[in-house]
């Protein structure tokens, strides 16, 4: 059995540092209720007072799909006002079930509001969300661990069991913990020397940094962050940044398998000239892959790299990327990083273990393990 108790001490203490006095909106999908209660209660024992509101995953879906689409694009006056009397807004990530967006006509498409954050959500809703969050400077959180459920573990091919362990599990990390692990790479990986990543399973790559803005996942959520409108999401952990998008040589192997929403894609090899793949093969079907590279003219231009740094999460299921001595290459497009790729919208990353990464004349990471 989870503790759900020490996710939601985790998320009201740990992460938001939520104080006597506060006002605080938890709002989620139907599925998730038991941790929202829980997440409710350590609010009343931090002295806040709290809302919960309850998004019924059938109800969400009957409104995608009829409502005036320019309703479903703007906030209500009841959502901005309650929003504009809120100090910290958590929220819980789903539905339930995989969105089945066949169903969904093109144009309404746009205006499924999921992620919140306008770094990954371009909808008018999350817009206006943003803009009054900024101004009042709500801090924000999501649980992302909520989205392991059995009808998406089926849909993915996952144990839903193991993979509910590892993601609530991973919401446990202590976020000085990360910090400190990401203070031993940051001023690395914000210069501009060359990075060299091997592995055992056949990995030989080499690029370079370019002095870009650090993305970094600590599980904090500031009022730095609620300033910027950025919303923090748990299970975090992880430090990523852009890279000079040209630079990149050599091969790499994916050793983690790589979820699609084709299917799954095992041990991807691929070789890399001047920042862009130019062969790969894959043990199974190749049209995941193909598909995407197919997607746009960029879409095959490596373009971000980053390490994991949460002990408490495992490879193997939908955040590989945050797993403690992993390394992630990312393709494609990389604008909401800072970057200069474009590849409309379409990005892709894989995972690597065991990886020892030299930056300049330094090694960081030997064999999956920092500051080794």
């Amino acid at each position: 059995m989870l503790d759900l108790a020490s996710v939601a001490r985790a998320v009201i203490v740990g992460s938001l540092g939520v104080h006597r006095g506060e006002r605080v909106w938890v709002h989620g999908w139907d599925h998730a209720v038991d941790l929202m209660s829980q997440l409710a209660m350590e609010c009343g024992r931090a002295g806040a007072e709290v809302l919960l509101t309850v998004e019924p995953e059938e109800l969400w879906l009957h409104s995608l799909l009829s409502s005036p689409l320019d309703s479903l694009e703007k906030l209500s006056r009841y959502q901005s006002s309650l929003l504009e009397e809120t100090d910290v807004y958590i929220f819980t990530l789903g539905p339930r079930r995989p969105v089945p967006w066949q169903r969904i006509p093109p144009e309404r498409r746009k205006a499924a509001s999921i992620w919140l954050d306008t770094r990954y959500d371009n909808s008018g809703f999350a817009a206006e969300w943003s803009a009054v969050a900024k101004r009042r400077g709500v801090r924000m959180l999501g649980v992302e661990a909520t989205l392991a459920t059995p009808e998406r573990a089926e849909d993915l091919g996952l144990d839903y069991e193991r993979w509910r362990e590892a993601v609530y599990n991973g919401c446990l990390e202590d976020p000085v913990t990360i910090l400190a692990r990401a203070k031993k790479l940051s001023g690395r990986l914000a210069g501009d020397e060359n990075v060299h990543v091997t592995t055992p399973q056949g990995t030989a790559l080499t690029f370079r940094l370019d002095r870009r803005a650090l993305d970094l996942s600590e599980a904090l959520a500031t009022k730095d962050k609620a300033n910027e409108g950025i919303i923090t999401f748990l299970p975090a952990g992880s430090i990523e940044v852009t890279i000079d998008e040209d630079s990149a040589n050599g091969t790499l192997v994916f050793d983690q398998p790589i979820l699609t929403p084709d299917g799954l894609m095992v041990r991807l090899n691929a070789e890399v000239d001047a920042g862009r793949v130019t062969s790969y093969s894959v043990a199974g079907p190749r049209k995941p892959f193909r598909k995407y590279l197919e997607a746009d003219d960029n879409a095959g231009r490596l373009s971000f790299f980053g390490v994991g740094l949460n002990s408490k999460m495992r490879f193997g299921f939908t955040q590989d990327d945050k797993v403690l001595g992993g390394v992630v290459m990312g393709f494609g497009d990389n604008e909401n990083k800072g970057g200069r790729n474009r590849a409309n919208g379409k990005g892709w990353w894989g995972a690597l273990s065991k990886a020892t990464v030299r930056i300049g004349n330094e090694t960081v990471m030997r064999i999956g393990l920092l500051g080794a």
